[in-house]
């Protein structure tokens, strides 16, 4: 039975952008990963993770440009993950101007899953389609 692959870190990606002493190999190592020359899980944490570490590294990457990289690394076929989901819940962030990563990520889970959101964020993610319940329910 075939070890599951492992689980990228966001470090991963922040040190491939810049010029440091792990730079070369995390470079390799995307570089590998996108060729499906290795298989990795991309979890929501890292995914969020990296919506608010790629523009404080790298301070000319907008919005858009966060969201068009992550967009590229879930489209690799060796990355593993709720891509679906993930893919979701990018596009949701990039296209809503105040919409934080994790209320878009709840917005595409809820969507997928069938869920409500228990959040004060009502107006928000009332936009993205979903049920908040408001006043939020004490039974």
């Amino acid at each position: 039975m075939a070890e599951p692959p492992g689980l990228l870190d966001t470090n991963v990606f922040i040190h491939a952008h810049t010029r440091d002493s792990a730079s070369d190999e995390c470079r390799r190592f995307l570089t590998s990963l996108e060729a499906g020359r290795v298989k990795a899980r991309l979890d929501p944490i890292v995914l969020h993770e990296l919506s608010y570490a790629l523009p404080h590294y790298m301070k000319q990457m907008t919005k858009r440009d966060v969201a068009s990289y992550l967009l590229m690394v879930l489209g690799w076929g060796a990355v593993e993950g709720e891509k679906a989901i993930m893919v979701d819940a990018v596009e949701r962030w990039r296209d809503t101007p105040r919409l934080s990563f994790a209320d878009a990520f709840l917005a595409a889970l809820a969507a997928d899953q069938g869920r409500v959101v228990y959040s004060k964020n009502v107006r928000e993610l009332r936009g993205q389609g979903v049920e908040v319940p408001s006043p939020l329910p004490d039974r």
